[in-house]
């Protein structure tokens, strides 16, 4: 399956230089600093430039616009809409419309980019439109700036200058309102309109392949790590609020006649949903003398889910964002169950 967070997925490669005089080699120590972590990271807010949809008519594209920038105005996130350059944020509305005999169903998704191109994350929502809304003229005058002033207070200065609400505005800030939150939380990290979300929950599931301790002392050395940055570990209550992280573990010689004989070590992570669709992914490859793994795995696999948590941690950020869960819990240790 195709996964949400293919431009996520990293491998990380370190191979541990043997010494000739038959010193333990530390394997995946420090691997997981490797790359460029802020890949998985947001900047603080900035200027978001929202763009227009292209697979609508101009008029409802140009008010779908700007009422996410004025959305994300509202949540003290500068936003604007009547422009092509600029901002530190591309916000680009994906519309898959349905035409119906008394309007449109909408089905839009908000791709979150930098200025490079890359996307961040998406937010989806789905509405209708009446007909006179969707085929409604493009809207009069510059776009409003009201990143400074309350919606309530914009509404009374609105009022006072005899300016009369466009009821058509009011329906499109119906269809951006819920992806508004979920951007506006991307970009800040403001927490606030989640407040009572559930926490997501890590289920350790599907360690296979190791010898030895290795399936076990790795799922239990990840979970204790997991653990202790606050995120809930339970692999007895699989339920919507959890994903599934899981490992394949491969240790084969290499035949290269190398002196002493070492065996080259492979570990597979993938993050996927309770239905098994892919999230995300992450390859770790090292090397350690042959044969010190076939029975237990001691420090090894400490250091190796040390590595692997260290990255997979931006990247089940990024889930509980996409699912409006919360990611870590007050407490820095939760018991696993």
């Amino acid at each position: 399956m195709k996964s949400i967070l293919r431009s996520l997925v990293l491998c990380m490669i370190m191979l541990a230089p043997l010494a000739a005089c038959g010193d333990l080699p530390r394997p995946f120590e420090g691997a997981g600093r490797e790359g460029d972590p802020s890949l998985l990271e947001l900047r603080d807010a900035g200027t978001v430039r929202v763009e227009a949809g292209d697979d609508l008519p101009d008029g409802a594209s140009a008010h779908l616009a700007r009422a996410m920038a004025r959305a994300l105005r509202n949540r003290d996130i500068p936003a604007y809409s009547d422009s092509l350059i600029g901002g530190d944020y591309i916000l680009r509305p994906n519309v898959v419309a349905n035409l119906v005999e008394d309007g449109a169903k909408l089905d839009v998704t908000w791709v979150l980019m930098r200025p490079d191109g890359l996307a961040i994350d998406t937010a989806r929502a789905q509405g209708e439109l009446s007909a006179e809304q969707w085929f409604a003229d493009s809207p009069n005058g510059p776009e409003e700036s009201n990143l400074a002033l309350p919606k309530e207070f914009a509404e009374k200065v609105r009022e006072l200058d005899g300016i009369k609400e466009n009821p058509i505005h009011k329906t499109y800030d119906g269809l951006v309102a819920e992806s508004a939150d979920q951007i506006a939380f991307m970009i800040t990290g403001d927490r606030s309109a989640f407040k009572a979300a559930p926490f997501m929950k890590i289920a350790l599931i599907d360690f296979a392949g190791a010898p030895g301790d290795g399936n076990t002392a790795l799922a239990r050395s990840a979970g204790a790590l997991l653990q202790s940055k606050g995120i809930l570990v339970d692999n007895k209550d699989i339920g919507e609020h959890s994903v599934i992280l899981s490992a394949t573990i491969d240790v084969s010689p290499i035949e290269n006649g190398q002196k002493p004989p070492v065996d080259k070590v492979s570990i597979e992570w993938v993050i996927m949903e309770p239905d098994g669709s892919e999230l995300g992914q992450m390859n770790q490859n090292n090397v350690v003398p042959h044969g010190s793994l076939d029975k237990y795995w001691g420090a090894v696999a400490s250091l190796a889910a040390q590595a692997a948590v260290e990255t997979l941690e931006g990247v089940l950020g990024q889930i509980a964002t996409r699912k409006q869960l919360q990611l870590r819990a007050e407490k820095k240790t939760l018991s696993a169950r």
